[in-house]
């Protein structure tokens, strides 16, 4: 018996935090993949379980989520704050995706950690595994450092166009002032709208948010019309198209 639960304590140990936290997240509903345009979507979680949002989900051809937790490294990616992460860590990513969750899209959720600098740069390396080929990036910070692994990624990874918010003021914000070509800086227009939130609460998404997740369904569109379109085109037709009430390119 002794040898027995030395065995699985140590292959807990092995398995990691990971592992525990995967037992406690509800299961992905069953779905299908609804087709149209991939866009990825890197915040600090979504609630896969609503309805509204499951649907809309990108599945391999098994129904299997395609995402990713980068934290607990499972195919569960549950906003652990339930909806209460800061706006510049990216707000409710749960109103933001289900903004996003349109007919003709589906939806890649990663879900990062914003304090860890890295968790980011593996966000990027996965979205270049999906079909996804738009990654809204709904965070932002003062520190260029803070970025200097997602700059890495980004580089290397040059056929994903990453939506990223512009910021305001005269100082700084990254990643927006990194200038990468495959980088699009939106800076966000006086409008609101309303997406349910975390546990199906109506959440108003504004500011930053609705710019990145309005610029990516402009993305969305113009690739489903023009779907052989590279990166350095698509991000000039959203620059030329002019983002309209929501949102602007910098």
């Amino acid at each position: 018996m002794g040898r027995a639960l030395l065995l699985l304590a140590m292959m807990f140990a092995a398995l990691g935090f990971g592992a525990v936290a995967q037992e406690r997240k509800p299961p992905v509903p069953a779905g299908q993949d609804p087709g149209g345009v991939a866009i990825a979507l890197l915040v600090t979680g979504i609630d896969y379980t609503l309805p509204s949002l499951a649907q809309h989900l990108a599945r391999d051809g098994e129904g299997e989520l395609i995402g990713w937790d980068v934290e607990d490294r499972d195919r569960q990616p549950l906003d652990k704050s339930r909806g209460d992460t800061r706006p510049e860590w990216g707000g409710d990513g749960t109103a933001i995706a289900n903004f996003l969750s349109v007919d003709g899209t589906r939806l890649v959720p990663v879900r990062v950690n914003p304090a860890d600098p890295v968790s980011l740069a593996r966000a990027v390396a996965f979205v270049a595994q999906t079909p996804a080929r738009v990654a809204i990036v709904p965070m932002w910070g003062a520190k260029r450092e803070a970025w200097e692994p997602f700059r890495q990624a980004a580089s290397r990874f040059k056929d994903i166009l990453l939506i990223v918010p512009a910021g305001a003021g005269s100082e700084p914000v990254y990643p927006a002032a990194l200038g990468l070509d495959n980088v699009l800086a939106v800076e966000h227009r006086a409008a609101t709208a309303d997406a349910p939130g975390f546990g199906g609460r109506v959440q108003r998404i504004s500011g930053a948010a609705l710019a990145v997740a309005a610029a990516g369904k402009a993305a969305a569109a113009v690739l489903a019309r023009e779907p052989r379109l590279d990166v350095v085109a698509l991000k000039r037709r959203l620059i030329e198209a002019g983002g309209g009430e929501t949102w602007r390119a910098r």
